[in-house]
Parts: C-alpha cells; structure tokens; sequence
C-alpha cells in the first residue's frame, strides 16, 4: 500500500506543479489582450497575432489545469445530494460513473489525439485561419498532454474510490 500511496501522491504532485506553472499564462493572456485592445482602439492599428496568442494561452491554461482541478474537487458536482451520501456510496458513484463516463470518453479521446498530435508535428502544421498563420503542432501537443494528464488523474481518483469502496476506509 505504500508504493501505491507514493504513486498517487506523485501523480497528485506533478499535476500540482504543471497547473501552477501553466496558471502563470493567465497573466501573459490578460497582458496580452490589454496591448490588444489599447493598440486596436487607441492606436486604431490592431495586431495580427492577438487572436491566435489568445486562444493558445487559454487553451493552454485550461488543459493543463484540468487534472489538478479533478484532483481537488473543483469540477461541476451536484454537492447537495452527493453530500448526503455516506462515504462509500460517494466512492460507488465515482467508480460507476467512472467505467461507464470518464475513461471510455477521455480514454478514446486520447487515442484519437495522439497520432493526430504526431502527424500534425511530422508535417509541420499550420493554423488555416488568420493572415500569419501560426504554428499549431505545440497547442496540439499541450492539448494532448492535458487530456493525458486528466486521465492520469482520474485513474488515480479511481484507485482511491475503489480502495474506500472496497475497505470502507479513508481515501489514500
């Protein structure tokens, strides 16, 4: 049990630590989109790249943050009747609905994402929209790593449900 309890926290850890670095990019979207508008309707001379600087930043702060908000419950839940609920019915729930929602769609998702990331690497992609398109094979690949990553954590939020659900004991 210590093994599986050091593999846990170090999922947890690394989720922790990649959602916190990639949080910074919510600072570089506002600055960003600041420059945006003062250029556009001050200057009257809006830029070419704010489009695409945007919605790469976001995306980038969205996937990457996804794993760390499964792990500390921040996801949409219906809390006032979940609640309610004695620990190992929570812990039924989260493994039912885990076989049955969350890893047949990430899981397929994941299949599907990873030669389309590669392929869009081996030819060098390119945004289609936009005057200056932008490389796109990174936002593809931090795409990727996002769902990944919550997979990852969903196994491991799947191994302590099934532990509480089997032993009726806390959560490693």
């Amino acid at each position: 049990m210590t093994i599986l309890k050091t593999v846990l926290q170090a999922i947890d850890k690394l989720n922790e630590v990649i959602a916190k670095i990639f949080s910074w990019a919510m600072l570089l979207l506002a600055l960003t989109m600041t420059y945006e508008v003062i250029s556009r309707y001050v200057f009257n001379h809006p830029t070419m790249w704010s489009y695409d600087v945007s919605y790469f930043l976001g995306s980038m702060t969205l996937m990457l943050g996804m794993a760390y908000t499964l792990r500390i419950k921040g996801h949409v839940y219906i809390d006032i009747i979940y609640d309610k609920f004695p620990k190992r019915i929570q812990a039924l729930l989260y493994v039912v609905f885990g076989l049955l929602l969350f890893f047949p769609l990430w899981g397929m998702l994941l299949k599907v994402m990873i030669p389309h990331t590669l392929l869009s690497w081996a030819n060098q992609e390119k945004s289609w929209v936009g005057s200056w398109q932008p490389i796109v094979y990174p936002f593809k690949t931090w795409v990727t790593a996002g769902v990944a990553m919550l997979f990852l954590q969903g196994v491991a939020e799947f191994i302590r449900d099934l532990t509480v659900l089997i032993t009726g004991g806390e959560r490693p």
